[in-house]
Order: C-alpha cells, then sequence, then structure tokens
C-alpha cells in the first residue's frame, strides 16, 4: 500500500481529466453498473456540490468506525466496484438528467470544479461531510475526488487502475 498525494492528485485533474472526460460519448457502455456516461458526469458533478454543503449528507458510518475508515482516503486503494452509495435512489434507478447533452455535463461539472476550488480557497477551514468518510477537509476532499472521477472512467474503460496509481482493495477475509 502506498500512499495517495496531493500531488499525484492535482497533477491528474490539471493534465488528464478533461481529456479522459471529452473520450465519452452517450453509447459508451459501463462496465458495471447502471448509469450512461451522461448520468455519471452528472453524478460527479453532484458529488461537488455536497462537498460543497449545498446538500445535506449523513454520514452512515458509526462515528467510533471513522478514524479507521477514514484512513482509505490517503490509500492508493481503488473505490470498489459496484459500490452502492447510500444516497442514490433506493429503487435502483437513475436521477432526471440535469443538462442537455454530456458536453453540457463536462461543462457543469468543470464550472462546479472551479466553484468548489473557490469555495475552497475562501474559506479553508472549512469541513463538510462526506457519507461514508464523515467531515472532510479540502485536501481530503481532493483526495476522495480523485478516488471517484478514477473509479467511474475505469467503469466507462477510459482509463485504469493501474494508470492512474491505483490498486485494487485487497479480498475480505471469510467471515
Amino acid at each position: 500500500m502506498q500512499e495517495l498525494t496531493l500531488a499525484h492528485t492535482t497533477a491528474f485533474f490539471e493534465n488528464k481529466l478533461d481529456s479522459l472526460l471529452r473520450k465519452l460519448t452517450p453509447d459508451l457502455q459501463p462496465a458495471w453498473g447502471k448509469m450512461t456516461a451522461h448520468h455519471m458526469v452528472e453524478h460527479l458533478a453532484w458529488v461537488i456540490d455536497g462537498a460543497m454543503g449545498k446538500w445535506e449528507v449523513t454520514v452512515i458510518t458509526p462515528e467510533e468506525k471513522l478514524p479507521r475508515v477514514k484512513q482509505f482516503i490517503s490509500t492508493n486503494f481503488a473505490i470498489s466496484q459496484n459500490f452502492a452509495h447510500p444516497n442514490m435512489p433506493a429503487d435502483g434507478g437513475l436521477p432526471p438528467l440535469q443538462t442537455p447533452n454530456i458536453g453540457a455535463a463536462i461543462e457543469a461539472f468543470w464550472q462546479k470544479w472551479t466553484e468548489f476550488d473557490a469555495f475552497m480557497a475562501a474559506n479553508p477551514d472549512k469541513r463538510t461531510n462526506h457519507v461514508v468518510f464523515g467531515s472532510l477537509n479540502y485536501d481530503e476532499w481532493r483526495l476522495m475526488q480523485f478516488k471517484h472521477v478514477v473509479h467511474h472512467l475505469t467503469q466507462f474503460g477510459l482509463t485504469t487502475l493501474e494508470e492512474e496509481g491505483l490498486q485494487a482493495l485487497p479480498p475480505r477475509p471469510a467471515a
């Protein structure tokens, strides 16, 4: 296990992410999950709104487990495939699209990303809740956003964990 660094994630966001997002097409099929490419980009933007505290986030991890669970953020372990986000529709459906096409969704994502950076620069001590990891600061959110974005880009075959310096979580021991 290696540590995930802000320098690594910043280089990805500044030098690589846009070209990967621009490879998305409406007919690109995911290797797992139900989201379309368009839904996925909107989902990434939606999480940024959560990072800025624009919607209420209930932390599902018991408080006594948060310190251990939060360690995951700074490791090079990736988010598992088919992770069931507790804030997604309970019926397994997809939320209605908010933008007319993938290109508009990508532009909306970048607008939110810029807003997120400005928001955190103006509020350097701000912490907002993540549903699994609890209260996160700006640096923790950037590490988590990197893992989240890479998770979905691998879902659509645009990159691999190895290319981005991540590795799959080891299998859990049998109970």
